[in-house]
């Protein structure tokens, strides 16, 4: 198995550690390239009851933002490495259980339920999935953005996924569509049935449609995109192969 990670610089090497562990083999090719976002504004969070955080970027610039100064309100994390990251930070998350690390899961959780007042903020980067808010204003709630940073697609030399496939990469890590729309729009169409036939390792359903609809048909949905999920997902492949109910 040799597996390419996607995720942003900074994201791929205490993963690539636990999986060399594993005696996965990995290569580095980030999708994603992140920067902070110059129109952010000032913080919303003394002014709600909640706020959720969609990534560990978020809050990492938002511990930035903030100087280390956290209201006291309930907090959310959409998985269980955006939680250590807040946790990190001196306060306390709520999250989802694993297998649910999504942001439907977040709006299950008993603690959303019973959140005090009707006000929230959804930390982010600029752009992004509507889901939560959508629902959430359709429930009365008043809904603030806090977009802290912003993300562009990478510019990769036109051999690299060339130089992946002649390197045995058959395993391809993705956890967001836009990551796995980076990584279709960077190669040449001349590669595209390598990567239709390589493994994807998807977070969601969601992702997993969007892989197929790019032709990709052998697709893994992890129920998370932090490293616990992925090194629970890569586990299972190495004990069951890719159908996890096999003998």
């Amino acid at each position: 198995m040799h597996l390419l990670l996607t995720r942003p610089d900074g994201r791929n090497g205490p993963l690539a550690e636990k999986l060399a562990a594993l005696g996965v083999r990995t290569s580095r090719a980030p999708m994603v390239t992140l920067t902070a976002n110059p129109d952010a504004g000032p913080s919303p969070l003394d002014a709600v009851d909640g706020a959720f955080f969609v990534s560990r970027t978020a809050v990492e610039y938002a511990h930035r933002a903030l100087q280390g100064r956290w209201p006291a309100i309930a907090y959310f994390a959409v998985g269980g490495g955006t939680a250590e990251a807040l946790r990190r930070c001196g306060v306390t998350p709520h999250c989802p259980p694993v297998g649910e690390e999504t942001t439907e899961g977040v709006l299950a959780l008993p603690q959303w339920q019973s959140l005090p007042g009707k006000r929230v903020a959804i930390v982010r980067g600029v752009g992004g999935r509507e889901a939560m808010a959508q629902a959430l204003c359709a429930q009365g709630y008043r809904v603030d953005y806090w977009e802290l940073y912003q993300r562009q697609r990478p510019v990769l030399p036109g051999n690299c996924a060339e130089s992946w496939r002649q390197d045995g990469v058959n395993v391809i890590l993705a956890t967001s569509g836009e990551i796995l729309e980076n990584l279709f729009a960077v190669t040449p169409l001349l590669e595209h049935p390598w990567l239709q036939q390589c493994l994807w390792l998807v977070p969601v359903e969601r992702v997993a449609e969007l892989a197929q609809q790019r032709g990709c048909r052998r697709i893994r949905v992890m129920g998370g995109a932090g490293d616990d999920a992925i090194v629970r997902c890569l586990g299972s492949l190495y004990r069951y192969g890719e159908d996890p109910e096999g003998s």
